[in-house]
């Protein structure tokens, strides 16, 4: 199955366990169960899971799973250009099956991450520049903290 660059995202999204299968195996990844699942994982939960949230998250399903497994398949992921590493905090390195061009909100009351599409980006003064990654991040309130007045940075609710 060939996939074009600009379906990619909806595609995989769609996909079923075989089809993941034939992905990774494309990819030149073996397609063992654990990297099924995690591969799984981050395509349906758009929440930027840390290494540490996948952890837990597998942890009750499959007592087997151990960290080095999490992030050796996150570094095999990355290698192969699968997934995209997104750092929102300086602190912690979240992950991203999503590899279409778009950018990260991060609201200041529940902490939640929202994607959202970037149509058109005008940046003057770097014509002769040879730009390798971009990356858009904003932070604020998101509608629901915004209607309750609650915030994490900055102190108190309602400031």
């Amino acid at each position: 199955m060939r996939i074009k660059k600009g379906e990619r995202t909806q595609i995989i999204e769609k996909m079923k366990m075989e089809e993941l299968k034939e992905f990774l195996a494309q990819k030149k990844i073996r397609p063992s169960f654990y990297r099924l699942k995690i591969y799984h994982f981050l395509i349906k939960e758009r929440t930027h899971p840390t290494a540490d949230e996948i952890f837990i998250h597998f942890k009750k399903e499959i007592p087997s799973i151990s960290r080095a497994t999490i992030y050796n398949t996150l570094n095999l992921f990355l290698s192969k250009k699968i997934v995209q590493q997104i750092n929102i905090e300086k602190t912690e390195a979240r992950y991203d099956a999503s590899l279409s061009w778009h950018g990260h909100f991060k609201c200041l009351g529940c902490g939640k991450i929202y994607d959202f599409q970037i149509k058109e980006i005008k940046i003057q003064g770097l014509e002769d520049f040879d730009i390798q990654e971009k990356y858009l991040f904003l932070e604020g309130k998101c509608p629901y903290c915004l209607k309750r007045k609650i915030f994490l940075k900055g102190g108190k609710n309602g400031a």
